[in-house]
């Protein structure tokens, strides 16, 4: 046979030598009697055919050495072929599918789809349904992130009976949609896909996950509850624990809930969630529970910081729940953090004496006495446990009480004050005249004001203020000189007068201000030192409008951080008892109203309901606000806005309350911020987790800046392991090093968290302490020195001393910064070097020094 093969053959190209075309093709064709697979007699006839003009003819066997070729593996040949001759003419769908795959290996993806869908449409003409789900499950693979693919599968092999492959179309199609935005559309395909495949755990989970952002907390319960849950599965443990809590079957949610986080220890965003839950549904004890719980996970991961921020905000948000409010007290006494336990035993004092708990409540204030024996609060307690608790104990809570209260300054008693105080229900002035006059006076007594804090610029502020809306009036105003003279600036064009000094003595200046203007002033020093004390933007805003509608008794307070109508601001609310939170959009509106608006000349804006509409979607008739500026940057910062529901005359002590408040507001955020920057950045010692060396002036001179434009104090403890070169050279870096992460690991817990604290040296710490006296600040250096010198070193040759230096900053009015921290820095360093003078394992206190 393969001489007849041969002979046949070699006639044939004598033919094709000869042209005799017609005479070669039937040699050809005897070949492919005896040979139907011989190739070159295939593309022979192929090309004879096609010189005669004979397409058909030459598509017939153009297609048999396609097929040939794809089986022979040349596909390069094959596809140049196909798309050569072939593509022109009809195919039958199973060599389209055979190009579309060529297509598809060469990654032509868009040329292999078009293919794939021809084939799959002549199938599915023939009946060949099991032939066009390969085509379709060919062009889902090609373009997955086509949900309209994958909805055609689906459609198809559910006609066809392929339970399990329209299910898996029709879930991923629900996850495309879903990823979208189009809810209702991907609940629609992955019920469809549950109704297919009701007994897949995947499918049910993915249905439940779309059912919870629908708001279906019981319809996701019940897709998941047939199933047992695998302690393994954490996605579905996570979905399954969600479903439950917002279903309000908590304890249920809590045995799901825990066993996922035995499995994922890094986060416990949901368990925090379920006690609040717990709280909300008046179950305060299993929410303690719960949270005792979660400490014994977090404290060995040494996450302390982020389980009291979490119980803080469980705090704010429960302020009622007496068994919370023992809790939160309890570990910030664990923590040793003395203001946040400071803050906790108020409440839980309030709570007590509420409650009727009388013993309790007297243990709580002694507590409060023993940690601030000079807030000026205490004797309002002491009175109110008057004729309930032990009389031998009242006098003697109110002795160590007395004992320094001849020291302390209550904040309404910060300015001196002189001559006769207005009445505290003054009316709002009805003339111009008068009005101006009023305007006038709240002017100059927010100067004396600054002026008595020691804010220098303010008061030149104010000072400017004045002499723009009231040119002239410091020729005839023998109290505004004054101010001029103690703040050194004049307008331009108006030198200072001489002042009239008696009898070698200077005059006392004159400060006549209401009582009103006594209770703003203690209510700005409180409400500064709290916004101090928050540790997020968020938390400061949140404190501020609390503590600004309680005190003006307003319906409403809305403050905003950043450019009003920007993605990036944040903005908090309070609303008075009773009154629902705010519809954003009519927030958003008024703060942005607020914030275009032109203030007066006392720098506030007026708003009423009948010509800003948006103040009635809030529910308020009328409203007062003022703009935020940073004034480091001069750049916008935020609003602030209190409003009422009933028609109410702002008077002028509330805009310079608001503005007073506002200008700490600013701070505390710019200040939080600033923290969480330092902690972020790469400036962390990676082996202490303290804040780097390199890290240690910009904190300094942030905190001078804070301090003085809040004229607080700040404190500096330098730690240091004495004979520190010797120890390192007796024991290396390596050891000295461990050794210091293992005192930085005992004495963190102590620090607050508005403390910072860096790796000042090889064998030294610092302390920074805001809001810290000298003497405060020494109690923590023994506290520190004390837990540091337990800690065992990591040689055998006995533990070294150490050494702590305590300095406060000394700043004063018009000191540059920069100088302030020179000398902080080098009294400091001088500490130092007079302890190691002194043999070490002592503590040294160095006041500021006097000018």
């Amino acid at each position: 046979m393969a001489q007849d093969v041969t002979r046949h053959l070699e006639k044939a190209k004598r033919y094709l030598e000869k042209s005799k075309l017609r005479d070669a093709v039937a040699e050809y064709q005897a070949v492919l009697e005896q040979a139907p697979t011989h190739l070159e007699a295939v593309q022979a006839l192929a090309d004879i055919f096609s010189r005669l003009n004979e397409p058909a003819r030459a598509a017939h066997f153009y297609g048999m050495q396609f097929d040939r070729l794809v089986e022979a593996g040349d596909t390069a040949k094959a596809a140049a072929i196909f798309t050569r001759f072939l593509k022109p003419l009809p195919q039958p769908a199973e060599r389209l599918m055979r190009f579309a795959f060529l297509l598809q290996k060469q990654n032509k993806v868009p040329e292999a789809i078009e293919q794939y869908t021809s084939a799959a449409q002549m199938l599915r003409k023939k009946g060949a349904t099991a032939e066009a789900i390969e085509c379709l499950e060919r062009i889902s693979q090609l373009d997955p992130e086509n949900p309209a693919r994958h909805i055609e599968l689906a459609e198809l092999a559910s006609q066809a009976g392929k339970d399990d492959s329209a299910a898996r179309g029709y879930v991923r199609a629900g996850q495309l949609v879903l990823a979208a935005g189009e809810l209702d559309h991907a609940l629609e395909l992955l019920g469809q896909a549950h109704a297919l495949a009701p007994g897949d755990r995947s499918t049910a989970l993915l249905f439940a996950m779309a059912r919870l952002r629908k708001g279906d907390a019981p319809g996701a319960v019940a897709l998941l509850e047939s199933f047992t849950p695998d302690p393994a599965d954490t996605p579905f443990l996570s979905t399954f624990g969600e479903a439950l809590l917002r279903s309000k079957q908590l304890d249920r949610a809590r045995q799901i809930l825990e066993a996922y986080y035995r499995q994922k220890p890094d986060t416990f965003g949901g368990l925090f969630e379920l006690v609040s839950s717990y709280f909300e549904a008046g179950e305060d004890e299993k929410a303690v529970a719960v949270l005792t719980q979660i400490r014994e996970w977090m404290f060995p991961m040494r996450r302390e910081s982020e389980f009291a921020t979490e119980v803080d905000r469980l705090a704010a948000q429960h302020p009622a729940s007496l068994p919370l409010a023992e809790f939160w007290a309890g570990l910030y006494e664990v923590l040793n953090r003395e203001a946040k336990y400071f803050d906790a035993l108020v409440r839980l004092f309030d709570l007590y004496f509420a409650a009727g708990r009388v013993r309790d409540a007297c243990d709580s204030l002694d507590r409060l006495v023993d940690i601030d024996a000079y807030d000026y609060r205490n004797q309002e307690r002491i009175s109110r446990l008057e004729g309930k608790a032990d009389p031998a104990y009242l006098r003697s809570i109110q002795a160590r009480a007395a004992q320094s209260a001849a020291s302390v300054v209550r904040p309404e008693s910060l300015l001196e004050i002189s001559g006769e105080h207005t009445s505290a229900t003054m009316l709002p002035p009805t003339s111009e005249e008068a009005r101006a006059r009023q305007a006038l006076e709240d002017l100059m007594v927010q100067v004396e004001i600054f002026l008595q804090y020691s804010l220098r610029p303010k008061a030149i502020e104010r000072l400017q203020r004045i002499s723009e809306i009231f040119p002239g009036e410091a020729e005839n105003n023998e109290r505004l000189r004054e101010l001029h003279d103690r703040a050194d600036w004049w307008p331009e064009g108006a030198p200072p007068k001489p002042k009239p000094v008696s009898a070698g003595k200077e005059a006392a200046p004159t400060v006549g201000y209401s009582a009103e203007t006594h209770r703003d002033l203690a209510a700005i020093a409180e409400i500064t030192r709290l916004l101090y004390r928050q540790t997020t933007p968020r938390e400061v805003l949140a404190a501020a409008v609390n503590e600004i509608g309680k005190y003006l008794g307003v319906a409403r307070c809305l403050a905003a951080m950043g450019p009003v109508g920007d993605s990036s601001h944040l903005a908090v609310e309070y609303a008075r008892a009773g009154l629902g939170p705010a519809e954003s959009k009519a927030g958003a509106a008024t703060l942005e109203r607020l914030a275009l608006a032109k203030p007066d000349s006392l720098g506030a804006v007026h708003m009423l309901a009948a010509e800003a509409p948006v103040l009635a979607d809030l529910g308020l008739s009328t409203a007062l606000g003022v703009q935020l500026t940073d004034k480091e940057a001069q750049s916008e910062a935020g609003v602030l806005l209190v409003g009422d529901a009933t028609e109410r005359a702002w008077k002028p002590n509330e805009s310079f309350f608001l503005q007073a408040v506002g200008d700490q507001l600013v701070i505390s955020v710019n200040h939080t911020r600033l923290r969480s920057l330092v902690r972020t950045l790469a400036v962390a010692d990676e082996k202490t987790g303290l804040l780097s060396r390199g890290a240690y002036l910009d904190c300094l001179l942030a905190e001078i800046s804070r301090a003085g434009a809040q004229s607080s104090p700040v404190a500096l403890v330098l730690l240091q392991v004495d004979r520190g070169r010797d120890v390192l050279r007796q024991h290396g870096e390596a050891e000295l090093e461990k050794y210091l992460q293992q005192v930085a690991r005992a004495v963190e817990p102590m620090i607050r968290q508005s403390d910072l604290a860096i790796k000042y040296t090889a064998w030294s710490l610092a302390f920074l302490l805001p809001d810290t006296g000298l003497e405060n600040a020494r109690a923590l250096a023994e506290k520190l020195r004390a837990s540091a010198c337990g800690v065992a070193p990591p040689w055998n040759d006995g533990a070294p001393t150490l050494s702590a230096v305590v300095t406060e900053a000394a700043v004063r009015p018009g000191d540059e910064r920069e100088d302030v921290v020179t000398e902080w820095i080098n009294r400091a360093e001088f500490g130092l070097d007079e302890t190691r003078q002194k043999g070490g394992n002592t503590i040294l206190v160095l006041a500021a020094p006097a000018r």
